[in-house]
């Protein structure tokens, strides 16, 4: 395993993230904890540190698993969850408030069985509350003790500069991350927030980075994109998934590309997925899995080179989509 700072701070954490919003009873496509575990010990044997979790994720027994299945090992964890998304039915039970941040860090301490949050994120951008409130408040947090770090989630890059500088001029802490969407079938982002990011040295932890699972290639027959009635709810026909995925007509094109480099590497296409976000620049892709070997197929994945070739045929299909995740 690799080992990397997380951007311009001194933590250490490995080159795979493993995610966890596939843990809990929320869907159909979630695990509880028997079989979270066996992913949990996998992740650990093969040297991952770094665990991504939220608040919302299956109302917080994500969180539980995590903190559950890491309580042994939690000095050597770095543990990253989120706040933001709704938690209850008030008024107050969502957002980035000074209130809602105070009450959903003490819960998720709770549920994570630990008295500090590694890196603690911003799930989106809050248009109801001022950056200057959420950002004292996340600093107030790291010196009490309860917060290590800080990051961010997917928002417009005036958005995150805007945090940015405004923590400079007011010393406030600063965000060390930002978790974006981007994968192959998916760039958009490297327009304006993965160039600033690059610039002021933040740690890139990008979320889907193999398309849930479309650019390991099991969507792919005879040229095109299908799915069938047993896929997974999240990219049934209509879903935004679907409509970000499947339907781009270039979509088909990038994952047979996909495939035959990984022919040609004796490798999985999703392995050839996340080697080429790992050239692009990124800490550590946040890998969300069920299963054990899809662990090993990720920690796998950072032995494979790609040259400047292979990167330009795997990007010249692509093209320009609506920004999604965080309208």
């Amino acid at each position: 395993m690799e080992y990397v700072n997380l951007g311009f701070s001194g933590l250490k954490v490995s080159r795979i993230c493993l995610g966890t919003m596939s843990f809990g009873n929320a869907a159909d496509w979630m695990v509880e904890i028997d079989q979270a575990r066996k992913v949990v010990n996998k992740a650990w044997d093969l040297g991952i540190n770094f665990y991504d979790t939220a608040n919302v994720y299956s109302r917080g027994r994500s969180e539980e698993i995590v903190g559950e299945l890491l309580h042994d090992v939690r000095e050597e964890a770095v543990i990253a969850t989120k706040v933001y998304a709704k938690m209850g039915e008030g008024p107050n039970d969502r957002g980035l408030s000074r209130k809602h941040i105070l009450k959903q860090v003490k819960d998720s301490l709770k549920r994570l069985k630990t008295d500090y949050i590694d890196l603690y994120q911003i799930h989106r951008w809050d248009y109801t509350t001022p950056i200057e409130e959420t950002l004292s408040t996340l600093t107030e947090l790291v010196k009490d003790g309860k917060v290590r770090y800080i990051g961010a989630s997917s928002m417009w890059a005036w958005q995150f500069a805007k945090a940015f500088y405004i923590a400079e001029m007011k010393g406030y802490e600063k965000f060390v991350s930002m978790q974006n969407l981007y994968n192959l079938l998916y760039r958009e982002e490297e327009r304006e927030m993965i160039p600033f990011c690059k610039e002021h040295n933040i740690g890139l932890i990008p979320w889907s980075p193999t398309a849930i699972g479309v650019l390991a290639g099991k969507y792919y027959k005879d040229g095109k994109l299908v799915v069938d009635e047993n896929v997974i709810s999240r990219l049934k026909p209509g879903t935004p998934s679907y409509k970000l995925y499947i339907e781009p007509p270039e979509n088909a094109e990038i994952v047979k590309r996909v495939i035959e480099i990984a022919h040609s590497k004796d490798v999985k296409p999703v392995q050839i997925a996340l080697a080429w976000l790992l050239h692009k620049g990124v800490t550590a892709p946040i890998v969300a899995t069920t299963k054990p070997e899809h662990v090993e197929d990720a920690v796998e994945a950072l032995e494979i080179k790609l040259s400047e070739n292979e990167i330009k045929y795997l990007e010249e299909p692509y093209k320009p989509k609506p920004i999604y995740g965080h309208k």
